[in-house]
């Protein structure tokens, strides 16, 4: 790697909060600034915006912070052969981990609506498809995943609900079918 510098011109906004994460940090700005770039450069050759890297870190934030884990399909596809009431209590815990991720998402984000997308396609690796339309104050969320089951699907639609519940939204009507979650809802009181 060549040790010759070039000069770039940023903003003084984004050199003065530079300077803070450094310090922050313990870094020298000049290992801050090359750090930054470097780990830019590597996301992008993993087919990453800066913006995206950072808002797929904020959702591996919010799972660990919330005791999230990645869980593998065939293991969740064993859930179907349980009895009624393991059914049932995955039902409501899927519902109020749901409830508490929306409310942390709430909580710590200014785009609320772009960060359920976000978790959504991050979190839930096992969606194939995730769309947010907008009309206004109403929306559709559409999640498609060809690798569910039914049961799996239902349990999915109820962690949407409690999402969206606990976005402080007010959930119109969520419909599944095997594979398939739409909910539409609508933002505030």
């Amino acid at each position: 790697m060549s040790k010759s510098k070039k000069l770039v011109y940023v903003s003084e906004d984004l050199c003065e909060e530079a300077k803070r994460a450094s310090r922050e940090l313990g870094y020298s700005l000049t290992k801050f600034v090359e750090s930054s770039v470097a780990l830019g450069l590597s996301a992008a050759k993993l087919g990453y915006t800066p913006e995206r890297a950072s808002e797929v870190l904020a959702v591996l934030r919010a799972q660990r912070a919330l005791g999230g884990a990645f869980v593998p399909q065939e293991v969740l596809n064993l859930i179907g052969e349980g009895p009624e009431e393991l059914k049932r209590e995955l039902s409501r815990a899927y519902y109020e981990a749901g409830l508490a991720h929306g409310r942390y998402l709430k909580e710590k984000s200014q785009d609320p609506m772009q960060s359920l997308k976000t978790f959504l396609e991050v979190a839930r690796w096992d969606l194939n498809e995730v769309e947010v339309e907008r009309e206004g104050r109403a929306f559709k969320l559409r999640c498609v995943s060809t690798s569910h089951a039914a049961h799996t699907t239902e349990l999915l639609a109820k962690f949407v609900e409690g999402l969206i519940t606990g976005l402080g939204c007010q959930v119109q009507r969520i419909d599944w079918v095997r594979g398939i979650v739409v909910a539409e809802f609508r933002a505030g009181p």
